[in-house]
C-alpha cells in the first residue's frame, strides 16, 4: 500500500509538470530491478499515455512549419485524439492529402515545451549542484552533455536524419536475420519540420504491454533475441546509437517477410537520442569487453587510463553495476564479539565511497559517448529483466563485439594498402602487404580468442544452470535462470556482507 500511493503521488506530480518531469518518471519506470513493482506499474503509462493536448492547440505548431500550408493541406482524417503522447511530443494518425491510401503517424511537439524545457534544464542543474555540494559526489561533468543531448530531441528534422541513418546502418552493415527481423518506419520528408515529423503508421503492440504480447503468443526470447542483438550492432559494428530504447519506442509486429510461421519483428521509434561513436571509442570499447571476457586486466586499466580513470577496477564495477571487490569479509547479523569485523565493514564501505568520488572526479575526461552508451545497455537490461530475462543478454554484447572489433581491425589493415590503388596503378610494396597480412591476422586472431572465451563462458553458464536445477529439485529453491539474475544475486549477497544485515527481497518481487 505505500509503494502503491507514492508510486500514484509520484505519477501526479510528473504528470502535472510535463516536459523533464516525465522523462524523469520514465527513467524510474525503466529500472524495474531498483524499485518495488508498484512504481514500474504506475509509471509505464509514462512511455505512450501521458496528458496530450487538444487538436486546437497544436494546429499553430504544424502550420508555422510548412508557411502557405493548413493542416487540411497536407493530412486528411487527421485524427482528433493523440494517440500516443509522452515528454516531448505526441502522436496522432492521419492520411497524407498527397497519397490518401498512405496512412502516417504524425508527431507533434507540445507547445508549451520549447519554453519549459528551459526551466526545466534550469531545475535539473541547480538540483545537480545541490547534490554535488551537499554529498560531495561529483555529476556536474556530465550535466551540459545531458544537457545538450536533451535540446537535440526538440529537433525533430534532426530525429528524422537519425532514423533514416539507422535504416542506412541496418541496410549496409547488419547480417541478413538482423535486416530481417528488424523495421524502421519511413520518414516523409515532405510533411516534416523541426516541430513535426510524419512517418509511416505500423500496427503493432507495444513493449510496454507484455501480458498483450503473450496473448498473441509471441515469444519472449524471440522479441529479446532481436532486441539485444539491434543494439549490440549498434554499439560495436554502426557506431550509431539509440539512447532511449525504452518498452514505449519498441513495437513488436507478425514479421512481413516471412508468410510461413509466426515470427515477431521489431519496430524502432523515436530516434531523437542518438549518439555517434567516435571511432576510437568504438574500438576501445569492444577492446575493453573483450579483456573483461579473457581477463587481460593490463588491457583494461590500459584503456580505463586512456578514458582518464586510474582505479579501472571501481570504474568496472561502476559500468557493468557490480559490487566492487575489498579485502576482508563480512557476515550480516553482527554481534557484540564481531566488533573487529563490524568495523572492517564501516572501512570498507568508506572505501567504497572515496573509490566512487575519486572515480567520478576523473569522468571529466571520460569519453562522451560512454554516458548514452552505458544508458542504452542499463535500459536493455531492464527491458529484458521485465520480461523473465529470456536470453544471455551479456553473450551476445560479447558476440557482436567481437565482430566489431574484428571488422575495425581487418578494415585499418586494408586501409594502409588503398593508396595504392588509384589511376597510376603503383603496387604496394613488400612491407606494406606483410603488414596488411598481419593486420588481418591480428583482427581473425583477435575474433578467434573473443569467441572462444564467450564460448567458455556460455559452457560455464550451462553447467550452473544443470547443476542449480539439480540443486533446486533437491533443496525446493527456485533456481537462478540467467547470468543477469547471478549477477544481482551476488550483488545482493555482497551488500549483505558489506553493509552487515539482510536484505528483504520481498519488497522488491512481492
Amino acid at each position: 500500500m505505500i509503494h502503491e500511493r507514492a508510486a500514484r503521488r509520484l505519477l501526479l506530480c510528473c504528470k502535472e509538470n510535463g516536459g523533464l518531469f516525465i522523462k524523469f518518471g520514465q527513467s524510474i519506470a525503466v529500472q524495474s530491478s531498483l524499485l518495488p513493482p508498484p512504481f514500474r506499474k504506475e509509471l509505464s503509462v509514462l512511455y505512450d499515455n501521458a496528458p496530450s493536448v487538444a487538436v486546437s492547440e497544436i494546429t499553430p505548431v504544424i502550420e508555422r512549419g510548412f508557411p502557405g500550408r493548413t493542416l487540411d493541406d497536407m493530412f486528411v482524417d487527421f485524427s482528433p485524439e493523440a494517440v500516443a503522447s509522452a515528454s516531448v511530443a505526441q502522436v496522432h494518425t492521419a492520411r497524407l492529402r498527397s497519397d490518401p491510401s498512405q496512412v502516417v503517424a504524425v508527431k507533434v511537439q507540445k507547445p508549451e515545451i520549447k519554453l519549459q524545457i528551459g526551466w526545466d534544464l534550469f531545475a535539473f542543474r541547480a538540483c545537480a549542484h545541490l547534490i554535488e555540494y551537499a554529498f560531495d559526489v561529483p555529476i556536474m561533468w556530465s550535466v551540459d552533455e545531458i544537457e545538450r543531448r536533451l535540446r537535440e530531441e526538440l529537433d525533430f528534422e534532426r530525429e528524422a536524419g537519425n532514423s533514416e541513418l539507422a535504416g542506412r546502418d541496418l541496410d549496409t552493415l547488419a547480417d541478413r536475420w538482423l535486416r530481417r527481423v528488424v523495421y524502421i518506419p519511413k520518414v516523409f520528408w515532405e510533411a516534416t519540420s523541426r516541430e513535426v515529423l510524419t512517418t509511416e503508421w505500423v500496427d503493432g503492440t507495444s513493449l510496454v504491454h507484455p501480458q498483450k504480447l503473450a496473448i498473441e503468443g509471441w515469444s519472449n526470447k524471440e522479441i529479446m533475441q532481436q532486441m539485444v542483438a539491434l543494439f549490440a550492432f549498434q554499439i560495436f559494428v554502426a557506431g550509431n546509437v539509440h539512447g532511449d530504447p525504452h518498452p514505449g519506442n519498441i513495437l513488436i509486429r507478425q514479421n512481413p517477410n516471412n508468410a510461413y510461421w509466426h515470427e515477431p519483428q521489431l519496430v524502432l521509434l523515436d530516434h531523437g537520442l542518438y549518439v555517434r561513436e567516435s571511432k576510437l571509442f568504438r574500438r576501445q570499447y569492444a577492446e575493453f569487453w573483450r579483456s573483461a571476457m579473457i581477463g587481460n586486466k593490463q588491457s583494461m586499466a590500459r584503456i580505463a587510463e586512456s578514458w582518464g580513470i586510474s582505479d579501472a577496477g571501481m570504474f568496472s564495477s561502476m559500468v557493468s553495476l557490480k559490487p566492487p571487490i575489498l579485502g576482508g569479509h563480512h557476515r550480516a547479523n553482527v554481534d557484540d564479539t564481531e566488533k573487529g569485523e563490524s568495523k572492517r565493514a564501516y572501512e570498507q564501505q568508506m572505501e567504497v565511497k572515496r573509490r566512487t568520488i575519486a572515480a567520478l572526479r576523473e569522468s571529466s575526461s571520460l569519453p562522451p559517448e560512454l554516458v548514452f552508451v552505458t544508458r542504452n545497455m542499463n535500459i536493455v537490461r531492464a527491458n529484458n529483466q521485465s520480461l523473465g530475462t529470456p536470453v544471455n543478454r551479456v553473450q551476445i554484447l560479447g558476440q557482436y563485439a567481437a565482430l566489431g572489433l574484428r571488422r575495425m581491425l581487418i578494415d585499418e589493415a586494408l586501409s594502409s594498402d588503398r593508396r595504392y590503388s588509384g589511376a597510376r596503378g603503383v603496387l604496394p610494396s613488400r612491407d606494406t602487404l606483410l603488414s596488411r597480412v598481419a593486420g588481418v591476422v591480428a583482427g581473425e586472431w583477435s575474433y578467434v580468442t573473443f569467441r572462444l572465451a564467450l564460448w567458455v563462458a556460455g559452457a560455464g553458464m550451462a553447467v550452473y544452470g544443470v547443476w542449480a536445477r539439480i540443486w533446486s529439485v533437491v533443496t525446493g529453491i527456485p533456481r537462478i535462470k540467467d547470468l543477469d539474475g547471478v549477477m544481482d544475486e551476488a550483488m545482493r549477497r555482497a551488500m549483505e556482507k558489506k553493509l552487515g544485515y539482510q536484505i528483504d527481497t520481498s519488497l522488491f518481487t512481492a
